[in-house]
């Protein structure tokens, strides 16, 4: 087991956590059982995760994430209002995609 591994088993700093487990879980180096606790904690961290991702305009990893089945259309939705604020274009724009391709936009009705 690697020292990152530990570090991120007996940490209690969230940001650190956080850290580790980005990079451990997308690391081809990363053993089954590391990547498996680090999917595990980026679930239930996932709008952190996800923003940090997001913040670094790597829709590489977001699309990973997606693919895992993570993204709800509540939280997808969040996660484009996010990408706005931050300006974060690449991030946006793959987010919208994401969004139409799996969600679909509900057209406002405005009828009488």
């Amino acid at each position: 087991m690697d020292n990152r591994y530990q570090k991120f088993t007996v940490s209690r700093q969230e940001p650190l956590r956080l850290s580790i487990a980005l990079e451990g879980f997308f690391q081809d180096e990363t053993d089954d059982e590391a990547r498996m606790a680090y999917g595990q904690y980026l679930h239930r961290r996932l709008q952190p995760a996800a923003a940090a991702l997001i913040e670094a305009d790597d829709t590489a990893r977001l699309a990973h994430f997606a693919a895992q089945g993570w993204f709800t259309a509540k939280q997808t939705d969040e996660l484009i209002r996010l990408a706005r604020e931050k300006r974060k274009t690449a991030a946006l724009v793959w987010l919208l995609r994401w969004k139409g391709e799996h969600y679909g936009f509900q057209d406002k009705d405005f009828s009488l």
